[in-house]
């Protein structure tokens, strides 16, 4: 169960991701002789960058990162970004996906068969078992 809750939140970042790239380029699309906002460039980068990081945080099992990844995407521009039309909306579904799920993982147990937190095998004899 575990693992499939990984692998979406690994779907829900690269859809963000993705979605800040789409919305990038089309304020790239949107101003070809003038200068495109700042803030568009750093919000891309910004938003993009903490949606790979919540999918590498779901790759290490790490799930309050996801969480916080999720929160923080979905509160300053997530709610925001889902009253535009086109990939704006997908960003911030994505980012409550990541919320959602994130909260998910840090709720459930780790002793589902995709999580082996005991050593498989004894350690041989004479070794120092650690405390």
């Amino acid at each position: 169960m575990r693992l499939w809750l990984r692998a979406g939140v690994v779907a829900c970042a690269a859809g963000a991701a993705v979605s800040w790239v789409l919305f990038l380029r089309a304020a790239f699309v949107q101003s070809p002789g003038s200068f495109v906002p700042t803030g568009a460039v750093l919000l891309a980068i910004v938003f993009g960058g903490l949606a790979i990081s919540a999918s590498v945080a779901a790759i290490r099992d790490i799930p309050i990162v996801v969480a916080f990844a999720g929160g923080l995407s979905l509160v300053p521009m997530g709610l925001y970004m889902m009253l535009f039309p086109g990939p704006g909306r997908w960003i911030g579904l994505c980012d409550f996906g990541m919320l959602a799920i994130g909260i998910a993982l840090v709720r459930s147990d780790r002793s589902g068969p995709d999580d082996d937190l005991s050593p498989s095998e004894p350690p041989p004899p004479g070794s120092a078992r650690p405390a």
